[in-house]
C-alpha cells in the first residue's frame, strides 16, 4: 500500500516577496494531508504537515498526490511532475478519472500515454508549475520528444 501523500505551493515561483526591492522568490513546496476547499469556490487548500505539525494554506491548482512511485534517482514521483524516460521521452504525470490510475502524457503535438511506473529508467526532471518551458517549449528552447 502506498502513502497517502500531497504537496502544494504556499508561494509560487516569480512571485514577488515583500522586501525593501521586491525581489522575486523561488517556489515553496510543502508536503502532507490535504483539505480541498476550492470545492466552495476558492483558490486555496490546506496542506497539513506532520514533522512538525502545521497548517499550510497553499493554491489548490499546484496541489498533487504521490504517485507511490520513485525515479531512478529515488525521488518520488507526484502528480504535475514533468519526467523524462530512458528514449528521451517527456511526459506529465497527470490522474487518469475513467482508469483510476496516474499515467503520462506526452508532451508535443503528438500526445500519447507513457504507463508511470513501468519504466524503471523514468526521471523526474521539474514539474508544470516551477518549469513550464518544459511543456510550452519555445523555438529557442525546444523539449525533447
Amino acid at each position: 500500500m502506498r502513502d497517502l501523500l500531497f504537496r502544494g505551493q504556499t508561494r509560487k515561483k516569480g512571485e514577488r516577496i515583500i522586501n525593501f526591492a521586491g525581489d522575486k522568490c523561488d517556489s515553496n513546496w510543502v508536503y502532507g494531508g490535504v483539505f480541498h476547499q476550492n470545492d466552495r469556490g476558492g483558490s486555496y487548500s490546506i496542506i497539513y504537515s506532520y514533522d512538525p505539525i502545521a497548517k499550510h494554506p497553499v493554491y489548490a491548482e499546484t496541489v498533487g498526490e504521490y504517485t507511490g512511485l520513485t525515479d531512478k534517482n529515488d525521488v518520488r514521483i507526484f502528480e504535475h511532475d514533468i519526467c523524462k524516460d530512458s528514449l528521451g521521452t517527456v511526459f506529465e504525470v497527470v490522474w487518469d478519472k475513467e482508469n483510476a490510475r496516474f499515467i503520462g502524457l506526452t508532451i508535443g503535438s503528438e500526445r500519447r500515454i507513457v504507463y508511470v511506473g513501468k519504466e524503471p529508467r523514468v526521471e523526474v526532471i521539474g514539474n508544470i508549475f516551477d518549469n513550464p518551458e518544459l511543456i510550452n517549449p519555445t523555438p529557442e528552447n525546444p523539449a525533447d520528444n
